[in-house]
């Protein structure tokens, strides 16, 4: 069994589990073999100090919802091993939010375009930079800093 780090509740009942970032794929997959048997999201929060990953869990059989959180700087193991719609949903957050998932089969951009700089949900993306998207001669997107160059 993994070591919990602390545990408390939603205001509508929905328990929250801190793990390590460290045992987080072994615990989840505990939580899989127990019966969570969907995952419904994951998504990444950046609170300047530190960044965490969420897990929502949903049990089928009991229509039980589980939220599973952990504290990271950089990376978390993929889960991608366990639920393989884990895939977008980790490629989102890396996109949006720079969490790596290690041993993710594709981890690469989904919503920007591959040349952008920063993640957009970070407290320090430098909102006033403006990035501009164009599509090149050989029909790949180009990323530049020079408005004549995007849309």
């Amino acid at each position: 069994m993994i070591p919990v780090e602390s545990e408390t509740s939603t205001k509508n009942g929905i328990k929250i589990i801190y793990v390590a970032k460290e045992n987080i794929l072994q615990y989840l997959k505990e939580k899989k073999d127990e019966g969570f048997d969907t995952l419904l999201m994951i998504s990444g929060v950046d609170y300047k100090d530190h960044l965490e990953v969420l897990y929502h869990l949903l049990s089928s059989s009991s229509n039980t919802h589980l939220i599973v959180k952990t504290k990271t700087n950089d990376e978390v193991d993929s889960v991608t091993s366990l639920w393989k719609g884990a895939d977008w949903h980790e490629r989102e957050t890396w996109d949006l939010v720079g969490i790596k998932f290690k041993n993710h089969p594709n981890l690469k951009r989904i919503l920007l375009a591959d040349g952008w700089v920063g993640h957009p949900l970070r407290k320090d993306y430098p909102m006033d930079k403006k990035q501009y998207v164009n599509l090149g001669e050989d029909g790949e997107d180009r990323v530049s800093y020079e408005k004549t160059e995007g849309y």
